[in-house]
């Protein structure tokens, strides 16, 4: 028998990987003053590892073996996106059939066998449906739930409009050629399977309230309902049982209210840059972080240092500020860790408007 009810998995991610997988990204290179186009897999085979100098790779190899001289700045540089091959795969053919070199063995009269390359997959969109279908099956396997929902986003995202230091997720790259063919697909396949998210909300505060609600049942019953399922780190931040559906041999965890809290803190100190964007606090990692966080076991004690690192960047008086869409106001320390909070805090419940102030203030944090 199952031991919870419903696996619910931020599915997001899934989808934009194997999208991702069947293509390759490469660069294209144009002389200015040739106008001849080059090909390479990278700008480090372009102009090597030093993003300052740009004098490696081909353009290093060219100078040192030629008299006119090229720099960086001699070309346009495009990244670009295709379709990789289909994969193929070398098999024996006997009579149009496929055989293993030990079925071709045991035949009484060996006939005559030939190798044939052939395609594994039919078309980039059975490929990338297939790597979804496996990870499916694969969480099914390991949830120990009885049912499951995939989750992915829907209409707008409130954090667009909350973020002024800098745009949320404004890093990302561009959604992968199939994507759209693949989601039309996908949603087609699995439509009794799928939940799209409320408008404004991620696929991760979908999971975050449905999270919320067994946290809830767990301390009404001793019983969990749910299980959650994702690789984004921001779901940690809700005491739900979980697992990694990259790591499904590490198993089922279940984080404290305490470990909940300690995550949250360690993101609201070094930010989120390379994932959505967000700053978090300039020279902080994961290591100050846990170094400013030591010792502090309680809800409060981790945020008061939080509000101690944050004064101690801005400072407690108001200064000048301006917003990536150009908006100039005044702000202090507090103004920044509200931003950022709001933008890494997942949703308990639909539609909720989070202020850390209010922790604060329920939490008697000193923050004043």
């Amino acid at each position: 028998m199952s031991e919870y009810e419903c696996c619910h998995v931020d599915f997001d991610t899934v989808l934009h990987r194997a999208a991702d997988y069947v293509q390759e990204s490469y660069i294209e290179v144009t002389n200015k003053a040739t106008q001849e186009v080059m090909e390479f897999s990278g700008v480090q085979k372009f102009y090597g590892t030093s993003n300052k100098k740009k004098d490696g790779g081909w353009i290093g190899e060219w100078n040192a073996n030629n008299e006119l001289q090229v720099k960086y700045e001699d070309f346009i540089v495009e990244q670009k996106s295709r379709l990789k091959p289909l994969p193929e795969e070398t098999v024996l053919m006997v009579d149009g059939k496929v055989v293993s070199h030990e079925e071709l063995a045991e035949l009484q009269y060996p006939p005559i066998a030939h190798e044939e390359v052939v395609k594994t997959e039919e078309s980039h969109l059975d490929w990338a449906m297939g790597l979804i279908d496996f990870r499916i099956g694969a969480i099914k396997k390991t949830s120990n739930a009885t049912d499951y929902r995939l989750w992915i986003g829907g209409d707008g995202n409130f954090r667009y409009d909350v973020a002024q230091i800098l745009p949320y997720k404004g890093a990302r790259k561009d959604k992968p050629i199939l994507f759209q063919e693949l989601k039309a697909e996908f949603l087609k396949k699995y439509k009794n399977k799928v939940c799209i998210s409320r408008p404004g909300h991620e696929s991760d505060d979908e999971c975050s309230i449905k999270g919320w609600e067994s946290y809830s049942h767990f301390r009404k019953t001793g019983k969990h309902k749910y299980v959650l399922s994702y690789i984004d780190k921001d779901l940690k931040m809700i005491p739900c049982p979980y697992f990694n559906y990259d790591k499904p041999e590490l198993g089922i965890t279940t984080p404290t209210i305490e470990e909940c809290c300690h995550h949250f803190c360690i993101q609201l100190l070094k930010g989120d840059l390379s994932t959505d964007n967000i700053p978090g606090l300039k020279g902080i990692g994961d290591k100050t972080a846990l170094k400013l966080l030591e010792g502090r076991n309680k809800p409060r004690e981790m945020y008061e240092a939080v509000v101690l690192a944050y004064k101690d960047f801005y400072g407690l008086e108001a200064f000048p500020f301006t917003s990536h869409r150009g908006v100039e106001s005044t702000r202090t320390w507090l103004d920044m860790l509200r931003e950022n909070a709001k933008l890494l805090y997942m949703l308990r419940e639909p539609n909720e408007v989070y202020d850390i102030e209010e922790t604060f203030k329920r939490l008697g944090v000193d923050y004043e």
